[in-house]
């Protein structure tokens, strides 16, 4: 090539930075063009999107300035890069331009290939159903090895960056090697460091307790733990706690949906008692102060700290007193950036490299991955004090719909040959399309497969904080509890997918409670006795010797849990069960032919314009409290009132000789459902019914 031919390296910049920008610029426009829809985990709604861009539009022309900013940064440094290597390596021009636009279209698919490998739901809600191209890409490149396609990715950088030494060392050999030494004795230090990790005198200086450690998921089923004759290996950690400590054989929520669940969790009163009714509490109520587990041990001297993902964001949203607190929002206008975001394939694997830049990305439902949850909960044990117990609160979201497990275990437990619609999860339906085919077996055992792997990814996520713990020497000084805000119905049961709707079975409103502190509780004990969500946190404070307060309903379990207990019970007390707020009028699902009607949340719900909080419009809290079908446990009876417009339908189920709920014998036991139904009324907290106003 003749040295004419030959750009300085200012041209050669330019060049590259010209063939960069084009690329990604012509990546941005072909997401705007063919991902124009605004949906949430499959929901879209044209009464969403015209009120989005009517309300909304400064936060929707905001978020394509920062994409397109992102794309036009990522081509010029891109191409700036790839076109000095080129340079360096002695190409022409238009081998510089040319090259550094197929460098850069190479590597940003290859990283796409690696993000889509390790996290291949995240792309499956654009590419799935997109078209049958894309969709087997995307089947061919789940459950490869992500690390070989970001290798494959770093080819074309790590030749730049040859090409660029090679030419600085001819050029001044002298400077080169002392930049090459300086930079490989930086890169040896950096390893040593992390290899040092805490030093052991300072995690034995910290081994004092006892500490509180609760490792929770939402959508926990213990009865999908291997541990509890599971066939498929789903909880190898968890199930070694179950060896070292106690569980409950049966623990009941009251509201299967996660902030009014974990509200009672942590307040020990029922919902109605407490402010959080259900999900979608307005301002008045999300502010109002909360006596829970968090502040009796704030006041008993514990340093108490949450951190959590994707369905975590009640944490962030209400104040249950927690000193330190990693949660993710959910508001609408984050809301909007996030299904804006996932759209855009080619810009997904860099979101990664600079989270801080897109924290849309750690809301994605599809991105529950407990890597980053694992780096957190790391970071919040360094920065405990060394001179006070702690008490932290690990919430996961990989169990949640829509079952979004990481590489490895993604599609671990999944037929081989299925490529049906559930082959990457599912989630609720806010509208059933009409011609729509039900679910085959095949769909079901899919779904099922998807969860469990999710189930898996949590499992793990408990083994490294166990680890985690005893290297610091603190795992045998900490009260370690596996929980769970609700179960999740799989659509195995023939009564659909998802949690809060209806009452009917087990799967959502039984979850797990696990506990274990050498020489506090017992080893390898199941307890027979019912807890409630009410008795969670006033056995927790027993245990840990701490007082609870006067406004807890619950009672503590804590004898039962005690090592030489295996004998001893306590009388029932009755567990009140009752279904959220429904979203959907139009869904399909059975418990929409037994309940009193009102709008989708479409209609019902609001967004409150200075917080951007979702929340129920004042005057729809009476007609939905009056609508919700409600319950209780007491012994081997289940009791359900079911409102309709026809009068209350009544069920009563012995769930001692018939577990999945087959069979309504109210008929038979009149005087039993007269006796629950009275205790039902007593019970049943009345909640004070916000006044209703002007809405927007």
């Amino acid at each position: 090539m003749a040295s004419a031919d030959r750009p300085t390296l200012a041209r050669a910049l330019l060049l590259g930075c010209r063939a960069g920008l084009l690329v990604f610029l012509a990546l941005y426009t072909l997401c705007a063009v063919f991902n124009m829809k605004l949906g949430y985990q499959g929901n879209e709604s044209q009464v969403v999107s015209e009120y989005v861009w009517s309300e909304w539009r400064g936060v929707v022309l905001g978020q394509v300035a920062r994409l397109i900013g992102a794309y036009t940064v990522l081509g010029l440094a891109a191409g700036a890069f790839l076109g000095a290597g080129l340079w360096a390596a002695g190409a022409g021009r238009r081998a510089v331009f040319w090259g550094s636009a197929l460098a850069c279209l190479g590597v940003d698919v290859l990283l796409v290939l690696g993000d889509m490998a390790h996290h291949p739901h995240l792309y499956a809600a654009t590419l799935y159903e997109r078209s049958a191209v894309t969709r087997q890409v995307l089947l061919s490149v789940s459950g490869t090895p992500p690390l070989a396609w970001g290798m494959a990715a770093a080819v074309a950088p790590a030749l730049a960056v040859l090409a660029l030494l090679a030419r600085a060392l001819r050029a001044a050999p002298g400077r080169a090697l002392a930049a090459g030494g300086a930079l490989a004795v930086l890169l040896g230090m950096g390893t040593l460091v992390r290899a040092a990790g805490t030093p052991p005198e300072k995690a034995a200086a910290r081994a004092k307790g006892p500490h509180l450690l609760i490792l929770s998921a939402d959508g926990l089923r213990p009865d999908h733990f291997s541990g509890n004759g599971y066939p498929r290996p789903t909880t190898p950690n968890i199930d070694r706690l179950l060896r070292e400590g106690t569980q409950f054989q049966e623990t009941v929520v009251q509201v299967p949906r996660t902030a009014p669940s974990w509200t009672t969790l942590l307040t020990s009163q029922w919902a109605g008692e407490h402010p959080i009714r259900h999900t979608l509490v307005g301002r008045e109520a999300r502010e109002q102060p909360l006596t829970t587990l968090a502040t009796a041990l704030n006041e008993a001297g514990w340093t108490t700290a949450v951190v959590a993902d994707y369905a975590g964001d009640h944490f962030s949203r209400l104040d249950y007193g927690f000193q330190h607190v990693e949660a993710p929002a959910f508001h609408f206008p984050d809301l909007i950036r996030q299904r804006m975001l996932i759209t855009h394939v080619p810009l997904l694997p860099w979101t990664a490299l600079a989270p801080g830049l897109f924290p849309e990305r750690g809301q994605f439902p599809e991105l529950t991955d407990p890597a980053p949850l694992l780096r957190r909960t790391r970071r919040m044990l360094e920065g405990m004090p060394a001179d006070a117990p702690f008490a932290l609160v690990v919430f996961g979201s990989t169990p949640h719909f829509p079952y979004a497990a990481p590489w490895p275990e993604e599609g671990r437990f999944v037929a081989p040959d299925y490529t049906g619609p559930w082959r990457f999860g599912t989630t609720p339906r806010m509208e059933q399309p009409p011609d729509e085919a039900p679910p085959t077996p095949e769909d079901v055992e899919a779904l099922v497969a998807n969860y469990d792997a999710g189930l898996r990814a949590f499992d793990g996520l408990v083994g490294d904080v166990r680890a985690e713990l005893e290297r610091r020497g603190l795992w045998d000084s900490t009260l370690v509890v596996v929980l769970s805000d609700h179960g999740e119905h799989l659509a195995d049961e023939g009564r659909g997918v998802g949690h809060g709707d209806h009452l009917w079975g087990s799967a959502a409103l039984r979850v797990p409670f696990v506990l274990r502190l050498p020489g506090q509780v017992a080893e390898g004990h199941t307890v027979r006795q019912r807890a409630r969500a009410l008795d969670v946190a006033p056995t927790l404070l027993e245990l840990l010797g701490v007082p609870w307060p006067e406004t807890f309903r619950g009672r503590s379990l804590a004898s039962l849990v005690r090592p030489g207990a295996e004998d001893l019970g306590m009388p029932d007390a009755p567990a009140l069960v009752e279904s959220d707020l429904w979203f959907s009028d139009r869904d399909g699902q059975p418990y929409q032919r037994v309940r009193i009607p009102y709008p989708w949340v479409y209609e019902t719900a609001t967004v409150e314009p200075e917080t951007g909080d979702i929340a129920l419009k004042p005057e729809w809290e009476a007609p939905v409290h009056a609508a919700r079908h409600r319950g209780l446990y007491l012994g081997r009876w289940k009791l359900l009132e079911l409102p309709t417009p026809r009068g209350i339908k009544v069920e009563l189920y012995d769930v001692v000789t018939d577990p999945g709920e087959a069979h309504d014998v109210s008929a038979d036991h009149p005087e039993v459902v007269r006796n629950l139904r009275e205790l039902l009324a007593r019970e049943r907290p009345v909640p004070r019914m916000p006044e209703a106003r002007g809405t927007r």
